[in-house]
């Protein structure tokens, strides 16, 4: 145990410096959180009903509702949510993070980054783009439309060709080149998001994708937001 908050704040400090975080793949939520089922959403921040969430997590619920189809619009969505029959989790119950209100639903691809210093692993939800998207509350078809296609044709490309490197790419390592080319890995990762491309660029054509599906993947690193955004959070976590 430690005495003072400081000495807590340098031990998790320190484990954070020390870390080796790898993104070693990207799947479906459910089949590395198990606690993900029918039902079921992770949010950020701690414990919280619905009730009492802000107007925009409140929407990435619905939406969420939505893009698995436990409802058919996003008034049968809504009742479900008030009437209680969805089971809310937070993220960091379960080694995840959740950017903004951090919905996650079971199907929903997440980054699965390994700690190789420890073990670990850490998973976030992929970064949308920006504008109207789910995690500022926004659940149009459009957006329903970018989501499942997410996971039924970028993830899946993605996944296989880190399959073929030789255990992941080196977050460290495309953090550390990025910040020496003006990103702070946040709202500047434009460079980083280059980078993460040329890196995995390679693999994308080694793995094989249909033409059109390579084409959308390759573009998506920097349209319509470079993705990222999301990695420090994860590695972080």
């Amino acid at each position: 145990m430690y005495k003072t908050i400081d000495e807590a704040n340098e031990a998790v400090t320190s484990k954070i410096v020390k870390s080796q975080p790898f993104l070693v793949d990207v799947v479906p939520a459910k089949t590395v959180i198990p606690e993900l089922k029918e039902n079921v959403l992770l949010h950020a921040g701690p414990p919280i009903e619905f009730k009492e969430m802000t107007g925009p997590m409140q929407g990435s619920c619905i939406g969420a509702l939505l893009l698995e189809k436990w409802a058919n619009d996003d008034v049968t969505a809504r009742k479900m949510l008030e009437d209680g029959e969805i089971k809310f989790i937070p993220c960091h119950s379960v080694n995840a993070v959740g950017p903004m209100g951090g919905i996650t639903s079971m199907n929903m691809p997440v980054l699965v980054v390994e700690n190789r210093e420890h073990g670990n692993r850490a998973y976030c939800i992929m970064n949308e783009g920006i504008g109207e998207v789910l995690r500022f509350g926004a659940y149009s078809p459009e957006v329903i439309k970018r989501l499942d296609w997410m996971g039924k044709v970028l993830a899946p490309v993605l996944s296989n060709a880190l399959k073929l490197t030789a255990g992941g790419l080196n977050l460290n390592v495309i953090a550390a080149r990025s910040l020496t080319r003006g990103d702070e890995l946040h709202h500047r990762n434009i460079a980083a998001s280059a980078v993460f491309m040329k890196d995995n660029m390679p693999y994308n054509l080694q793995s094989k994708p249909r033409p059109k599906e390579l084409q959308l993947v390759t573009r998506y690193p920097t349209e319509p937001a470079p993705a990222f955004r999301h990695f420090p959070v994860d590695f972080a976590q």
